[in-house]
């Protein structure tokens, strides 16, 4: 079980290793027979590589596997566990290879919402919180009071990691240490009431559910893909991605949304929430300074500001 909203970025061990195109396609080959590969591209961090193929029948497959073993084992996990509560709105699993850290899935008809008027539609927002309400139901909730204990040890290891890679402001001149020195003061007592927020029920989660997950068919049906993050989590730390993306400027999408998920979030998932938004934003702020990801500052920056105000400097 996680208390982050992210791990989006899964810790490498030092051997790991991505297995090769060759290698991949070599077991593909003795399962489903020879293939014609039609897309192929990385995954974030080019921690998973991912292939389209079309079989010598004419059935597309998509061909995903990782380089570690925490992704490919919460996402064959889920798509097994949860793959029956969610019908053909998740992808089927054709094949896996644990040594490989391989699923062959069916590949889902429809088109990534991201960059499409998708991303924006009240309708294609309330038929996501339909598909949501299907995922968070497909077992009963797991209560423990775990999360905020989670959540602080978290914010915690990134703040430490934070001086390092920033520094803790002590030159008068170093203006961003100084002013993320500051940032991690507020965002702290976030973290911090997570503490007393108590049980939470804890429930099959995304936890990335970006537009790019989002395949829409051309008659608007809500499907998702990528289930390499899922954890159990508190419902509300599903919706991090959506308030700190399409919801920011349009309360009338999550609005949509909440209509199609059937619950209403309360003042203390909101706290819990915003203690996830707290973590998640340093840690994008770190581990792209970390990597020189101009983008991955950009958004931990945006997610700051919004959670903070943009106000103290």
């Amino acid at each position: 079980m996680s208390a982050v909203a992210d791990a989006d970025v899964p810790l490498t061990r030092p051997n790991a290793r991505l297995a090769s195109d060759a290698e991949v396609l070599d077991r593909v080959h003795r399962t489903l027979g020879p293939v014609d590969v039609v897309v192929e591209h990385w995954g974030r961090y080019r921690t998973s590589r991912v292939l389209h193929v079309v079989t010598r029948g004419g059935e597309q497959v998509v061909v995903k596997w990782h380089r570690d073993d925490a992704p490919y084992r919460r996402e064959s996990g889920a798509l097994q566990q949860y793959g029956m509560a969610l019908g053909g709105d998740a992808p089927r699993i054709v094949t896996l290879d644990d040594g490989l850290r391989m699923l062959a899935l069916s590949r889902l008809l429809g088109e990534p919402a991201l960059g499409t008027p998708h991303e924006t539609d009240p309708d294609i927002h309330y038929r996501l919180g339909e598909l949501v309400r299907s995922l968070h139901d497909a077992e009963p909730p797991r209560r423990h009071d775990r999360f905020g204990r989670l959540i602080a040890a978290e914010f915690e290891r990134w703040s430490i990691e934070a001086e390092r890679v920033f520094g803790v402001g002590d030159d008068p001149a170093d203006e961003r240490a100084e002013r993320l020195a500051a940032e991690r003061h507020l965002a702290r007592q976030y973290v911090a009431a997570a503490l007393d927020l108590g049980v939470f029920d804890h429930v099959p989660a995304h936890r990335a559910l970006r537009p790019e997950h989002w395949i829409i068919d051309p008659g608007g049906h809500v499907r998702l893909i990528d289930f390499s993050q899922a954890e159990h989590e508190p419902r509300i730390v599903d919706l991090l991605w959506l308030e700190y993306g399409p919801w920011r400027d349009a309360p009338w999408l999550k609005a949509a949304f909440l209509h199609g998920y059937g619950r209403t979030p309360t003042e203390r998932d909101q706290a819990a929430l915003d203690a996830v938004a707290a973590t998640r934003g340093l840690e994008l702020l770190v581990r792209g300074e970390q990597r020189r990801n101009a983008a991955e500052k950009r958004l931990g920056r945006a997610m700051l500001d919004h959670l903070l105000g943009a106000t103290l400097f």
